[in-house]
Formats: structure tokens, sequence, C-alpha cells
């Protein structure tokens, strides 16, 4: 009779849960890069909470998942881009009359991998400050849950982040057109416009649209964009201060909780269902009112952004590109029709609230100007008080009044 051979069992939850991601990462390890980056982010070691070398190896590993190979850049899409530029910055200039300094004075044209390799960075600034916080954090997790089942809430913690993030830089680099990049880690060189041709050229075969006047309509929502932030010397600092204070209310330590899957449930089942919150991403999965305070204002100053640049290619398109309208029509169609599991995606990590920004923001800056002109409008970037709530862009009237009242001395 053979000897009774015994079975190793986890010592705890987070154990378990590593083991069970770790068995799905074998199973693909050999079939795709991206198993291997994520099979590589389990089996590390290292005391940061985010692992930044196996959250690019993961994000340049997804684009393996595409289904054609990108082609490589043309040098004369390059040279045509520059031209585009200081077209779209003359008519941006003469619709809105802003006056800005410091614009960008090239357009960066982009492979996907540039474009991760660009991002890590402004990824990295976002989180790194937080890191520390945390990392403290867990390490007294681990006096309390003796040792080693804090180290293992601890790899978990760093595995699921790094995995994570690695899973929608990758996403972002195979859908991202354009990209107006604040700079933010390295603000003294004024902020950078990027487009990703190889996205670019995907999609204009799959709506079949004219090359040039598409590249044109992308250049122009980005150029417009380098505008509300180069008219004004608050809004990059207010901006970066919301997301930090966001990323810093969020409760890492929660996740390394046994608990945390009882509270997730919820926490979302207390959201209402008609508030956008709602369409938050993971890292957002535990929320606190702060979070969602400091969310709520992220939102709306996004839904201004995004809604100005879209009112602006309206306004300028229609005139500017001949086929303007079939254009938009097509790309509006095509972003309506994503497969359920790519619009579940993006749901969960939190893209489809930058759909709904373009939505909302848009048609508060349309009643606004209605209601005012551009020239009134324009008093969104003078200051920070100026900015709506998420309450004044759905209700733009109250926000026309806000900004309308005199002062009382």
């Amino acid at each position: 009779m053979p000897p009774e051979t015994s079975v190793q069992r986890p010592t705890t939850l987070f154990q378990a849960i590593f083991n069970a991601i770790d068995a799905v990462a074998r199973r693909v390890v050999d079939y795709m890069p991206l198993g291997r980056g994520i099979r590589g982010v389990m089996s590390s070691a290292g005391e940061d909470l985010i692992s930044w070398d196996h959250v690019r190896e993961i994000a340049v590993a997804s684009l393996e998942l595409q289904k054609q190979k990108p082609e490589a850049i043309r040098a004369e899409a390059v040279e045509e881009y520059q031209q585009m530029l200081l077209d779209a910055q003359g008519q941006v200039a003469g619709y809105t009359g802003l006056v800005a300094t410091g614009l960008p004075q090239e357009v960066e044209v982009f492979t996907q991998e540039n474009w991760i390799d660009a991002n890590i960075a402004s990824f990295r600034f976002l989180f790194n400050p937080i890191s520390e916080k945390y990392i403290r954090m867990l390490e007294e997790l681990e006096t309390e849950q003796a040792g080693a089942a804090g180290r293992g809430a601890r790899r978990v913690a760093r595995a699921v982040l790094s995995v994570q993030i690695g899973i929608i830089m990758g996403y972002m680099a195979r859908n991202v057109l354009g990209q107006f990049d604040l700079s933010i880690p390295e603000p003294e060189r004024g902020g950078r416009l990027y487009v990703v041709e190889t996205n670019i050229r995907r999609i204009e075969d799959d709506l079949g649209v004219n090359p040039r006047e598409f590249r044109q309509w992308i250049t122009l929502h980005e150029v417009t964009h380098s505008f509300e932030f180069h008219c004004n010397d608050w809004l990059r600092d207010y901006l970066a201060s919301s997301m930090h204070e966001y990323l810093d209310t969020i409760d890492w330590r929660g996740i390394a909780r046994p608990d945390f899957f009882k509270k997730m449930r919820t926490n979302r089942a207390s959201v209402p269902r008609d508030d956008a919150l709602q369409a938050g991403g993971l890292i957002n999965i535990i929320s606190t009112p702060e979070q969602r305070a400091v969310l709520a204002r992220l939102q709306a100053v996004m839904s201004v952004l995004e809604g100005y640049s879209n009112h602006v290619m309206d306004g300028v398109g229609e005139h500017l590109l001949p086929s303007y309208e079939v254009m938009k029509q097509r790309f509006d169609r095509r972003r309506e029709s994503k497969s359920s599991a790519e619009r579940l995606f993006q749901r969960l990590i939190g893209i489809n609230l930058k759909l709904q920004q373009y939505k909302v923001g848009q048609a508060f800056v349309d009643a606004v100007v209605a209601q005012t002109g551009i020239d009134y409008l324009n008093k969104v970037w003078g200051k920070a008080e100026n900015m709506p709530t998420m309450e004044e862009v759905n209700d733009p009237a109250s926000w026309v009044a806000r900004i309308q009242l005199p002062r009382i001395h």
C-alpha cells in the first residue's frame, strides 16, 4: 500500500487567491506573451506597491491580442500632421477667442508601444506619492496578521494592481487615437500632443472615411485640449492635485482584508443605479463618500474639457472638413456598436465614464453657448471656482445663473 501523502493547503485566504490566479496564468503562459507577463509579476518579489517594469511588460504583451499587426509609420504622415497642427491652432483660436501661450510645437506620431512608454511616467507620477503610505499600512497588516498572512496580502495587492494597470494601459494603447499630455511629471516641458497613427489608420479603414480629413479631425480635438490648459495657469495643478487626492482616498488596505468582497458588494449596492459613478473602474471598487466627492469634482472638470473640445470640433469641423457630418455619424455609430464583452470591460476599467463625459459635457457646453455665447462660456477657464459642479453640468442654466450673480461686498 503506497504511503499516505498530505496535500499542502494554503494558509490564508490571500494565498488561496494568489494560487488560483497563478494557476490560471500557468495555463495561458505557453499560449500568449500576456500570460507570461502576468506569470512574471505573480512570481516576482518587490517592495513597491506597483511593479512598473511588469506593468509595461503586460501592457506591451497585450498588444499581441490584436487581430492585425500594425504597419510601420510613414514619414509623409509625420510631415502632414505638422501642417495640420498649425491649421488647427489657427482655427481654434479664431473660433474660441482663447489666447494661449506655450502651445505644443509639434505632433508626436506614435506607435502603440510608443504611447505606453510615454504614459508610464504619468501613471507612476500619480501612484508613487501614495505608494509609501500604503506600503507602511501593509507592513502594519503583516504584524496584525502574524507575518505570513500579511506578506501574502502584500503580494496579492502588488500582483493585482500591477496586472490591472498593465491591462488597462494595453487596452488604451490599442484604442487611443490622439492625446494632449499635460506632462504632469515634467511641467517645465509644457504639454505634448500625440497621435497613435497605427490606431488612426485602423479606424480610418474600418469607417471608410477620408484619411486626411479624419486626421485633421483628431488633431483639431487635441489642439483644443491644448488651448484649454494653456490659456490659464491653474487648471493643470488643479487636475493633478484632485487626481492625487482621489487616489489617496482609495482603501488599498481594505483590498487586503478578509471582508473585502463583502464590503465591495455592500458599497456598490449603496450607489444609486442612475449614478454615473456606478460605472467606476476596478480601482474604485471600494467607494467611500470621500472618494465619490472627489470623483464627482473630477468628472465635472473632465466633462467640460471633453464637451468643449467636441463643441469646437462641431463648430470648426463642419466648415473646415467637407465630409465632417458623414465622418462624425460613422464614428459615433462605431462607438455605440461595441460588443457586449467590450462594453463590460470598458465599464470595469472606467473607460465608459469618458464616453459619458463627451455626451454630458457637450450638452452643457452647447446649452451655455446657445444661451450666452462662447465668450461667456470661456469664463470656466478663468479660475477653479468658475468650474461647474456635476449638478451644474446636468443643469447648465444653474451654472449661468451662478456665474452671473453680482459679488456682495
